[in-house]
Formats: structure tokens, sequence, C-alpha cells
């Protein structure tokens, strides 16, 4: 029996974890649940899988759990004697657990894509025993595993595009219209980074990191049809790829139960039905936030830090209707712009670089017009 642990539990990558275990009560055990606050459908989630642990932000109680919380209370987590910890936190509050699980030496599967951006300076020498739960990523760790990885020419990401990326003109997209996915049912910060490609900005940068490859060996490109998750191509010419039908449970599952595979309940890919598979090259004039997002990788440093912060929050502002969807990119510009820090070192360094450009962020905005100054 196999002990796991669901951060973000309530959420969409820790609700489709559930559905895993459900269909596997006989191999898998949730010891513990953790939500940034203590809900009906937490509540739920532990009356039906009675886990022994629940992890909140504040301090709260449920009835037949020990509830921990606050920063002693995640230090104890990311402690705990579980056999592997789910991240489906989504965003910058990701990045401490991750910290403390990967310092405990605690076996990783990870959804959050900021903390390993974020993180990576100071601790991608922990980072090859991760085991990615983004589509993508697993599309690679899975595809990387047919050669060696000093015969990889270079690794390819596709994107589905959201909902804009064959669509001339951005003006006027309303917070309803970007949420509208055409392909995945995802949280609403990473639905509004597909609609602006920054998504696939930040997981170039997340490959970086996670598999060791220079940023000129990654390439990312629109897939509308999102079927052909990721490709491996070595340098005789070969090139390796994961197909599936768009569902995060085949990822996940696959991070629980590696390096065995279990049946998922996923659709299972009908070749004649899917007609064809397309793949173009992204606009990064029409879609600025990819370029950006490859320029601060490249440039490492603090870069990757500033980016992932400036971006979690100009998306913010749009989800609440402050700025119109083509206004993210600027703001992320001109935080980048404002920022100037010495190369973390530490986690110390990195928890500051963040706190700073939430600093620079204030000092820009500016509320009348609701304008980034």
């Amino acid at each position: 029996m196999k002990t796991v642990a669901i951060l973000g539990s309530t959420g969409s990558i820790g609700t489709q974890t559930l559905d895993i275990v459900r269909k596997y009560p006989d191999r898998l055990k949730v010891k513990l649940l953790a939500a940034s606050k203590i809900s009906e459908k937490l509540i739920r989630q532990v009356e039906e899988f009675r886990p022994q642990f629940v992890y909140t932000a504040e301090k709260g109680y449920i009835e037949g759990v020990e509830v921990l919380s606050g920063e002693e209370g995640l230090e104890r987590l990311s402690e705990l004697d579980i056999d592997i910890f789910i991240n489906g936190i989504s965003g910058i509050a990701g990045i401490k657990p991750t910290y403390l699980l990967l310092k405990n030496r605690k076996r990783l599967a990870t959804a959050n894509k900021e903390a390993i951006i974020c993180l990576g300076e100071v601790l991608k020498d922990r980072y090859s025993e991760i085991l990615p739960i983004d589509s993508e990523h697993s599309a690679i760790f899975q595809s990387i595993q047919a050669g060696r990885k000093k015969d990889i020419k270079r690794i390819i990401l596709t994107a589905s595009g959201g909902p804009f990326w064959d669509r001339k003109d951005l003006s006027g997209i309303t917070v309803e219209e970007a949420l509208k996915h055409p392909r995945w049912k995802m949280g609403r910060k990473v639905t509004v980074d597909s609609a602006t490609l920054m998504n696939k900005g930040l997981e170039i940068i997340e490959a970086h990191y996670l598999f060791d490859i220079p940023y000129e060996k990654i390439q990312a490109v629109i897939h509308p049809q999102s079927i052909v998750h990721g490709l491996v191509e070595f340098v005789d010419g070969s090139i390796i790829s994961q197909l599936s039908c768009p569902d995060m449970r085949i990822p996940i599952s696959y991070a629980i139960s590696y390096p065995e595979r279990w049946e998922t309940g996923a659709k299972f890919l009908e070749l004649f039905e899917i007609g064809k598979l397309e793949f173009f090259k992204p606009d990064e004039e029409r879609f600025p936030l990819l370029k950006i997002a490859k320029e601060c990788g490249e440039k490492g440093s603090f870069y990757p830090i500033v980016l992932t912060v400036a971006d979690e929050l100009a998306v913010d502002m749009f989800l609440k209707g402050a700025i119109h969807f083509t206004e993210i990119p600027f703001i992320v510009e001109r935080i980048l712009e404002k920022a100037d820090f010495k190369k973390p070192e530490n986690y110390e360094d990195v928890i500051f670089i963040i706190e700073e450009t939430k600093k620079i962020f204030k000092n820009l905005y500016k509320t009348a017009g609701g304008k980034i100054a």
C-alpha cells in the first residue's frame, strides 16, 4: 500500500488525483490532504478518504483528523513518513512546500511550475528525482527514456494555443472568454496563462531546470488537437513522442505508479477519429509573453523569479477586471524593467526577490485609470 499526500486537494490536480485513489483503494492510501482553508469540499474529502492529517494555512478543527497549520505545520508536513507527495498547489504559494519537501529528500510529484522555476537556481541539483505532472513535462520524461541524454538534439513542448492562438485581434477579450479553454479543464490562473502563451514560456524554463537541457535545445509549437504532449528528438533523426487524449489523470497516475503503468479510466485514442495532427509556429508578436519568458530563462539569475511573480500579479489584475487582456504583458515587462537583484543563492534570497517584486508592482500601480505608470 502506497501512502499519498495531496497538496491542493480541492483544486483541479488534487481532485483528479483523488479520482485515481478511488480507482485503486487496494494500492493507495491518502495520509494527508492539504488546502488553503477548511471548506465543505475539504471536509467531504476527509470524510471519504479518512486521512491521518490535514494541513491548512490557518488554524482549524476537523473531527477525527489531526489538523496541521501555519509555518510550523508546514515544517511538520514535510517531515511526515509518506511515500509520495503530490503538489497540485497553484502559483507561488507552492514554493515553500516544494522547498521543504526537496530539502527533506521526499518523493515529489509536482504540477507547480512556479516553484520549480523560482527554486531552480538554488535547488536544481535535487530536481533529477522529481516526477513531473504537467502533461508536457510528463511526456518529455517518458520520451527521454528512449535514449541517452547526451544524444538529445532537442525537446519540443506542445501548446494547445488556448482559445486565441489564431485570433488576429486580441483586444476586448473578456475574463469569461479567456477562461474557456478549448481542450483542458484547469485552474483560472493557468488557463489565462495558456491563453497568453505565458504558460508555454514558463514550461520552457521549467523544462530547462527539470531535465538540465540548454535553452537552445528547447522548442515550443502550437498543436491545437492537444494529442501529442511532448517530443524528444535524438541526434540520429528519431523523434519519440507521447500521445494521449487530453486527460490529466494520465500524467498524475504515471507519477504515482512509476515505473509501472496503471489503467486510468481515461479515453483511449482512436486514430481514425483524430484524422490529423497539426503543428504551427507560435506568433511571438501577438503573444509577447512567450518571447519574454524565453529571454528571462536565458538570462537566469533573478529573472525567472521576477517573471513568475509579475505574471501572477498581472493575471490576478485581469481576473479581477482591473486591466485588459492585452495589458498583461505590458505590466510584466514594466516590473522586469524595474527589477535588479543579485543572483539567488538560497531559499531566503528567493523569498526576498519575491517580496521585493511585489513592492515594485505596488509602487508602479496607480489607481487612477487602473494603469501601470
